[in-house]
C-alpha cells in the first residue's frame, strides 16, 4: 500500500462492453453536468511541513482533511538521495482550521524504515508501518552519476509490520505488531477496534482479507471468491500481492469500509464490522471505469474514465446512488483543479487545499448546474 508523491490506487474496471448483460446491470446515459467552483479560505501558517503533497488526500466524515507532505531533495542542490523511502509528515485541517500532526519519529521503541499508509476515521488515526525494535547500523552503498557510489546507514535488524494508533489529536496511543506470515497491503479500522485488511500469506502467497483483533492477530478470514474479487486478485502470483504493487482502496462508510478495485468488472464492496460483504453494482455511463472513491457524507462520490484511459487520467467525478448505483450528478473542476485534488465531499460541499510559502490554504466548492441539470 505503499503512497507516493501521487498516490497509485486501487480502481475499478468495469467492463460493461462485454459483462453488463451477463449480469444484468442497466448503463445510464450520462447525467446531468455541473460546474464546481471554489473559494479560498484563510491561509493557515504551518511551517513545520515540505513542499511536496502527496495525493490523494483522504477526509474524516466531519470534514477534517488528511494531507501527507514527503521531504525531498531540492532540484539544482547537487545532493543524491539514497534509494530509501522518505517518511511522510501527516497533517490534518479541520473545518475550523485547526491543525494537528502526527509524527511517526517520535514513536517510542520502534524504528521505523517504511510507512505503507494510514487509514483516517472519526476518532483516530491509524498506520501501517514496517519497522524494528532495534537498530543494528548497517553502511550500504548506490550508484550515482558519473559512475560514482554514494553511502547511507541503514537497519539491519530484524523487521516486522505494526500497526500505529493516534487520536484525532495528533497524540500518540499505541502500536500492536501484526501477526505472521500475514503481510499486510492495505489496511482500515472500525469504530470497535477491530481492523480489516488484505495482503497475502508470506509462504505460498495466496490473497486474503481478513479481520484483526486490535492487538493484531487474526480475528477472521473473510472468503475472497471471484464473485468478490476479480481474478486478477484472487491469482497468486498477481503482482497486486507483492510488496510494491497495487492494493484496493478502503474508504470509510458509517461503521462499514467500502473496498474498490481495479481492472475488473467486480462491484464495489461494503465490508461490515461483523464481516457481511454487501455487493454495490455502479451503473456508469458505457464504456467508464472507477478509479477511485472520494469520500462523502451522502451518497457515493466516484472518479471515472471514459473508454481507452487508465488510471492515470484526470477521469470525470460522478455522484451515484449508495443503495442501487444508479448514477445522479457529474462535476467539471474550475481553477484546473483535477480529481485527486478533492478531499472529500462534505454538506454537499467539496473540500481541498492548497499548500505555498509555508501556508496552508483550505478551499470549499460548490456545484451550479450547467447541462441537462433541473435549474
Amino acid at each position: 500500500m505503499r503512497q507516493h508523491a501521487f498516490a497509485v490506487i486501487f480502481s475499478l474496471v468495469t467492463a460493461f462492453s462485454s459483462s453488463a448483460s451477463a449480469q444484468g446491470i442497466t448503463v445510464n446515459s450520462d447525467p446531468p453536468l455541473y460546474q464546481v467552483s471554489f473559494v479560498r479560505g484563510q491561509s493557515i501558517p504551518n511551517n513545520d511541513v515540505s513542499a511536496v503533497i502527496q495525493l490523494p488526500f483522504q477526509c474524516a466524515t466531519d470534514g477534517t482533511v488528511f494531507v501527507g507532505f514527503v521531504d525531498t531533495v531540492q532540484a539544482g542542490s547537487g545532493i543524491q538521495p539514497p534509494p530509501v523511502f522518505p517518511i511522510p509528515h501527516l497533517v490534518s485541517v479541520s473545518l475550523q482550521g485547526r491543525v494537528e500532526s502526527f509524527r511517526l519519529e517520535k514513536i517510542p521503541d520502534l524504528y521505523i524504515s517504511q510507512e505503507e499508509g494510514y487509514f483516517a476515521s472519526d476518532s483516530e488515526v491509524t498506520f501501517l508501518v514496517t519497522a524494528a525494535k532495534e537498530y543494528k547500523a548497517a553502511k550500504k552503498t548506490y550508484p550515482i552519476a558519473g559512475g560514482k557510489q554514494g553511502e547511507f546507514t541503514s537497519n539491519a535488524a530484524e523487521k516486522r509490520q505494526y500497526i500505529l494508533s493516534f487520536r484525532r489529536d495528533g497524540a500518540y496511543q499505541k502500536y500492536v505488531e501484526i501477526e505472521e506470515p500475514f503481510h499486510v497491503r492495505q489496511l482500515g479500522a472500525f469504530p470497535s477496534g477491530t481492523f480489516l485488511v488484505f495482503g497475502y500469506d508470506t509462504k505460498d502467497h495466496a490473497p486474503k482479507l481478513a479481520l484483526l483483533k486490535a492487538d493484531g492477530t487474526l480475528l477472521e478470514p473473510l472468503q475472497i471468491s471471484e464473485a468478490d474479487f476479480s481474478q486478477s486478485v484472487t491469482a497468486k502470483d498477481d503482482r497486486a500481492l507483492r510488496p510494491h504493487g497495487f492494493a484496493p482502496q478502503f474508504v470509510s462508510e458509517g461503521r462499514s469500509i467500502l473496498i474498490v478495485q481495479r481492472d475488473s468488472s467486480s462491484p464495489l464492496l461494503e465490508v461490515s464490522e461483523g464481516g457481511a460483504i454487501r455487493h454495490i453494482r455502479l451503473k456508469l455511463p458505457n464504456g467508464a471505469h472507477l478509479q477511485s472513491l472520494i469520500p462523502s457524507d451522502r451518497n457515493l462520490y466516484l472518479t471515472a474514465a471514459p473508454p481507452g484511459q487508465g488510471r492515470e487520467s484526470e477521469g470525470t467525478i460522478y455522484e451515484a446512488r449508495q443503495e442501487d448505483g444508479a448514477m445522479l450528478r457529474r462535476f467539471e473542476l474550475s481553477d484546473g483543479r483535477e480529481p485527486p485534488m478533492i478531499a472529500c465531499v462534505h454538506d454537499q460541499t467539496f473540500l481541498s487545499l492548497d499548500y505555498g510559502d509555508g501556508k496552508i490554504v483550505p478551499l470549499s466548492g460548490t456545484a451550479q448546474p450547467l447541462r441537462g441539470a433541473d435549474k
